[in-house]
């Protein structure tokens, strides 16, 4: 699975309710959250895309 895939996922799971939260951001009453203000989406998947292009890197140089 691609990174924008798995963003996708990711995204989906929470809006749908699958997924509670990824870091610190969840999705609640139609709105991302940080756990004390409201985000936009782009920042949201901005962090989940984030995450998985670091995460290959050090599986990459491990």
């Amino acid at each position: 699975m691609q990174y924008m895939e798995k963003t996708n996922k990711v995204m989906a799971d929470l809006i749908s309710g699958k997924r509670r939260h990824f870091g610190n951001y969840s999705y609640h009453q139609s709105v991302f959250t940080d756990g004390v203000n409201e985000v936009p989406e782009w920042e949201v998947r901005q962090f989940v895309l984030n995450y998985f292009m670091a995460l290959e890197n050090v599986k990459s140089h491990a």
